[in-house]
């Protein structure tokens, strides 16, 4: 396995901030932020399909058009998606993979369910979109027709499922954190590993540490990247002792890394991570969680450290609000901190990654 250390260059990175008001038609009615989310760019849709877990509906922000449509989901009939969503992945405005925890859906730009698949041994699977424990998601393999997906049985693994024939066709082991070998579970609720998906590569890093994992399907060939952040701790402390309690003030003061993010348009990969913070028993559990720092860290093509950035605080939601674009990061401006919500329409930055060259 091919191991890099990488620091950060700070000076040679900075971002370009455009803030975008989106007014949907008011027969919507569309959350602050979304916090499971994909990028759409495909049938004249340049922006992002999000989940609207209130009225169980896919809403399909445009960015260009500064506009937003909704697909209403069923919970039963023929169309019937019983569970909360918890994964997407569109092909396209009529092709929309869903995953509720008890099956695959795919679906059509009116909600009607094209296909169904339901997963062998479906307790096993983790498709996930949680910012105290991980977001694991899944991907729809278009030359292969088959779905590729976290699992969790004797170790984690990556599992390819044919659609057409119903069976799973490869397996990709993932490798253990490289600061807990054995794959201990001592970090409170950062257990399970963040899982991506870029140009027949699996991405996946554990959220109590700061290393990149990535495993090429084609190849077999394993690296690992410690990209290490210059900001912050590199590493969660262990949890002492089990319990809500424990496990709640754990997640609160820890850092946490969030899941690499493929930038299409511009070749990049941005992954985010949270500072931890003095747990303050006097405020509330969402004042000292909104109260958080977020950063920025910025790879090229080949894994190559591009920089780290600070974005502003108490601007923006740290509940996994914020999606990846062709060759931006949208973040929504949902923050209970915040002194200027916009509650009338719906508010983003696009933060776009820029490079000054060294002299």
């Amino acid at each position: 396995m091919d191991v890099r250390c990488l620091s950060l260059q700070r000076d040679s990175l900075y971002s370009t901030v455009r803030h975008v008001r989106i007014s949907p038609p008011a027969d919507i009615l569309e959350l602050k932020s979304y916090y499971i989310t994909s990028f759409m760019d495909c049938d004249s849709i340049n922006g992002v399909v999000a989940y609207n877990y209130r009225l169980h509906s896919l809403d399909l922000i445009d960015i260009a058009d500064k506009g937003i449509s909704s697909i209403a989901l069923q919970k039963e009939g023929p169309d019937g998606i019983p569970g909360r969503i918890s994964g997407i992945c569109p092909v396209s405005k009529d092709s929309i993979w869903l995953y509720d925890g008890i099956a695959m859906y795919l679906v059509d730009g009116m909600g009607h369910v094209q296909d169904k698949v339901t997963l062998h041994d479906r307790e096993n699977v983790i498709i996930e979109t949680n910012y105290a424990m991980c977001t694991a998601r899944f991907f729809y393999h278009k030359e292969h027709g088959s779905l590729l997906y976290l699992t969790a049985r004797d170790s984690f693994a990556i599992e390819e499922y044919d659609v057409r024939n119903k069976c799973i066709i490869n397996k990709y082991p993932l490798s253990c954190s490289l600061v807990n070998p054995a794959g201990e579970q001592v970090y409170g609720d950062m257990y399970h590993p963040n899982v991506n998906f870029a140009d027949e590569k699996i991405l996946y890093n554990y959220p109590y540490e700061s290393s990149i994992y990535v495993l090429d399907m084609d190849s077999g060939e394993r690296s690992v990247i410690t990209a290490e952040s210059a900001f912050t701790s590199n590493m969660a402390n262990k949890c002492k002792s089990n319990g809500y309690a424990v496990w709640e003030r754990h997640r609160i003061e820890n850092v946490h890394f969030f899941d690499v993010m493929y930038l299409p348009g511009s070749q990049l990969f941005v992954r985010l991570h949270q500072s931890g913070v003095v747990f303050d028993a006097r405020q509330s559990i969402l004042s000292v969680l909104d109260g958080k720092s977020l950063y920025m860290s910025v790879f090229d093509k080949e894994f190559h450290a591009m920089g780290e950035l600070k974005l502003e605080d108490r601007r923006y939601s740290l509940f996994t609000g914020w999606c990846a674009l062709a060759n931006s990061l949208l973040l929504f401006n949902d923050n209970s901190l915040s002194d200027s919500m916009d509650y009338d329409r719906l508010s983003v930055d696009i933060v776009t990654p820029a490079f000054t060259p060294f002299d």
